[in-house]
């Protein structure tokens, strides 16, 4: 029951967040909304790494941060083709996972953790910066796409 909550909490994060993602073609992605705040573009590519990072640790047990940069990512549209990659990629390390996998406990981090707790810390997250790329576009005065909540 677990692990088919949290495959489709992460699944259905995935599916919400591309189109926000895609709303990069709309905007310079070096743009900052505030001086010394991280670049939009950034931002989304700290989204993306994250969530390759975490998974691929989990399943590959290789925790190392991935290049994803504004320098090799530089423009809007190789963002998102990125993300698209990134996103079906994390869902096939999800289909990796199996239920019994979700009570290891990984001691890499401050502190011990599960599998379950550690997918479930990044759907946490990647929503934070999801936010983020909201705030950020309504600052650039872009209405960002619509998210369809329960309520």
């Amino acid at each position: 029951m677990m692990y088919d909550f949290l495959k489709e909490s992460l699944e259905r994060h995935l599916d919400e967040t591309l189109p926000l993602v895609q709303q990069l073609t709309e905007v310079d992605i070096t743009n900052q909304p505030t001086p010394g705040a991280r670049e939009i573009g950034e931002v989304v590519l700290h989204l993306v790494r994250s969530l390759e990072y975490y998974m691929q640790g989990i399943v590959k047990n290789h925790w190392e941060s991935l290049p994803y940069t504004l320098e090799s990512y530089d423009t809007p549209e190789s963002i998102v083709n990125l993300s698209g990659d990134v996103f079906a990629r994390v869902k096939q390390y999800m289909n990796n996972i199996q239920s019994k996998d979700l009570e290891r406990v990984i001691d890499s981090f401050n502190r011990p953790a599960t599998v379950a707790e550690i997918i479930h810390e990044m759907i946490e997250h990647s929503v934070h910066h999801r936010g983020q790329i909201t705030v950020y576009y309504r600052l650039l005065g872009i209405a960002p796409c619509s998210i369809a909540y329960i309520i």
